[in-house]
């Protein structure tokens, strides 16, 4: 090897660990970094090493892995993760192909001891009396006896999310397995309020791990916070069996969380418990409310929720409201708002840089803020893609990581593997109505109809409230020709959205599938006047002014518009609705050289009449839309 050889090959191998967890850092993206062209890098590396720049890669990727089984007990996912392979399989099946061994048996090997990963199925915890020992204070000091609350609150906490999953199995064997989780209210001042978020949200996120169970998401119940209905009426609205609502006190260095489950059929409480804490006897206490749940209900709690149900997500309270501060600015999806809250989250990261959920919920924002054209769109998704991957390695069941991450690479165009981590995060959060949702999007961007309506009619079970799902859900069932359940989605939505630009701009897409011109256009028009800054919405309603004779106003748009990239998409729906082929094409060309094709091109109504076009059908060639199979 040349002297020159060995400095490439070491800067090779620099920048290769020094880029190992992102996933797509390309050929490309070294050739710039080395100064060299592609086929000098393939030379040099066949030359020195008899392997492809692609494989000398991977094979660098899989030696950090291998030695990350050998030297951590992180489990595979994690550590497929950490390496930049895009799924635990796609891992597997290198490793196997590099050593002739699996990782989990590479590992099994080495240390002669059980599996590490031992599948979910096969576990089985059983819930103890929680005993903590006292944290060293000095209970005069007023900053300690606040310290002191803030521990014990976190314990009775931990109770209480064992407690839930012990009655959960009482509701299952009843047959009744649908529940709705109540924003806590609470009596006291805006750290009391925040208590009783947080306690809100851990009951919802443990139940939510349970796949037969249906637990309606926080996005709808988020409509009851202050509302005056009845048990029954909001459990009629929600379509649930059950409704679980509490109130959390503070008083001083004290917590006082009473909870109550109801079973709205007869409105009628079937449950119900007082936890109370307090600084000078909080083990006993623990220990004692720890007892009563065993004692008055004598289960487990489920296999599949024994993972998380006992677990906070921190043990540092200051981190948690940080976090939960951060959240309610996430909600709003203001610029102002979701910059405010990055830095609310990374308060939280330097409380407690083990917090898997608040590397999940900076990803949100940053997900956010691209898709809202706020901050560059490239720039989002590689910001989404690190903190999502940093959540993943503190946590390899973090559903909302997960999710973002198959977010990310849905949006570009890489779906297989943007569906085996959308079907990762389903596995760890069955129950996730946003997840459900983005993947039933994927899928009909794909054309893969019947299974988009399976995953959107879970998403509007768990979230019913939301017009984005049900606005989704009906242009599925719409283009898959579900007519009896698009009918009653749109029934549905009437009663729920009518106040929703949202509802009216998808009902406007099924009367564009379904040729109805007139209606469509009535819809449309319904939509603009609701939310007249969407352009998306001013194209369709001129494309269906085409499509109903309405030349002189489709081409008067067609001047008015500017000749730049964003509105590309535009030029091309409108000429798609003069049926005019040549221009439509021209503009869907030019979309492809930047690499973006609109979303739902293969089963949009816009641009059916280019189906069978062979340019056409090089367009979708060219992003992987045609002849789609995906790996389960």
């Amino acid at each position: 090897m040349y002297p020159t050889d060995k400095k490439n090959i070491e800067r090779l191998n620099q920048l290769i660990d020094k880029n190992i967890l992102n996933g797509s850092y390309s050929i490309d993206d070294i050739c710039l970094e080395l100064g060299m062209s592609r086929s000098q890098l393939f030379r040099l590396v066949k030359e020195e090493t008899d392997l492809s720049t692609s494989r000398y890669i991977r094979r660098r990727r899989l030696l950090k892995g291998k030695e990350l089984i050998e030297t951590t007990d992180r489990k595979i996912a994690e550590i497929a993760y950490e390496i930049g392979v895009d799924s635990p399989q796609t891992f597997t099946k290198y490793f196997t192909e590099e050593f002739g061994v699996s990782p989990t048996e590479y590992r099994k090997n080495r240390e002669k001891e059980p599996l590490l990963e031992t599948p979910h199925e096969e576990q089985e915890v059983v819930v103890q009396n929680i005993v903590p020992p006292s944290p060293p204070v000095n209970e005069t000091t007023p900053t300690a006896t606040k310290q002191k609350y803030k521990y014990v609150a976190l314990v009775v906490l931990l109770v209480v999310l064992a407690g839930v999953g012990l009655w959960v199995r009482h509701i299952s064997k009843e047959g009744d397995n649908s529940i709705a989780v109540l924003p806590f209210k609470s009596n006291g001042d805006s750290e009391a309020a925040l208590l009783a978020e947080g306690v809100t949200e851990q009951i919802h996120a443990s139940l939510t791990t349970l796949s037969h169970l249906k637990v309606i998401s926080q996005n709808s119940l988020e409509l009851f916070k202050e509302s005056k209905k009845t048990i029954p009426q909001i459990a009629s609205e929600l379509h649930v069996s059950y409704i679980l609502g509490g109130t959390t006190t503070l008083n001083g260095a004290s917590v006082r969380i009473t909870m109550e489950l109801v079973k709205a059929s007869e409105d009628r409480v079937v449950w119900t418990k007082q936890y109370e804490g307090k600084a000078n006897e909080f083990i006993g206490l623990v220990n004692k409310i720890a007892q009563d749940i065993t004692q008055r209900f004598q289960l487990k709690p489920l296999q599949s929720l024994a993972a998380k149900s006992n677990q906070m997500p921190t043990a540092n309270l200051e981190a948690y409201n940080e976090y939960l501060q951060g959240k309610q600015l996430l909600a709003t999806r203001t610029k102002e708002k979701l910059l405010a809250s990055l830095t609310k989250f990374d308060k939280a990261i330097a409380l407690d840089s083990n917090f898997s959920d608040v590397y999940s919920c900076k990803a949100q924002a940053y997900f956010s803020l691209g898709n809202l054209s706020h901050i560059d769109l490239d720039s989002s998704f590689r910001m989404t893609e690190r903190e999502a991957l940093k959540s993943i390695r503190l946590d390899a069941d973090n559903a909302q990581a997960y999710g973002l991450l198959a977010a990310v690479y849905r949006d570009e165009y890489r779906w297989e593997q943007a569906n085996s981590t959308f079907l990762i995060a389903l596995r760890c959060n069955p129950n996730d109505a946003q997840v459900n949702y983005w993947y039933s999007l994927m899928l009909r961007s794909l054309g893969l109809l019947e299974e988009a309506v399976k995953y959107s009619t879970k998403a509007v079970a768990l979230d019913p409230l939301s017009p984005v799902i049900l606005g989704g859900h009906i242009r599925n069932c719409s283009y898959a020709n579900k007519r009896e359940m698009t009918k009653a989605a749109i029934e549905n939505g009437k009663l729920l959205f009518s106040d929703s630009f949202l509802y009216y701009w998808s009902t406007g897409y099924h009367n564009l599938e379904t040729k109805n011109y007139s209606i469509a256009l009535r819809e449309l028009t319904k939509a603009r006047q609701l939310n007249p800054s969407v352009k998306g919405i001013e194209a369709a309603l001129v494309y269906t002014q085409a499509c109903l004779g309405q030349t002189a106003t489709a081409k008067a748009y067609l001047s008015s518009l500017p000749e730049v990239s964003d509105n590309y998409s535009y030029f091309a729906m409108v000429y798609a609705g003069l049926n005019d082929k040549k221009n439509c094409l021209y503009y869907l060309e030019k979309m492809a050289t930047l690499g973006k094709i609109p979303t739902d091109v293969k089963v949009s109504p816009f641009f059916r009449f280019l189906r069978g076009d062979k340019r056409f059908d090089a367009l979708l060639q060219r992003f992987g839309l045609r002849n789609v199979q995906l790996s389960n």
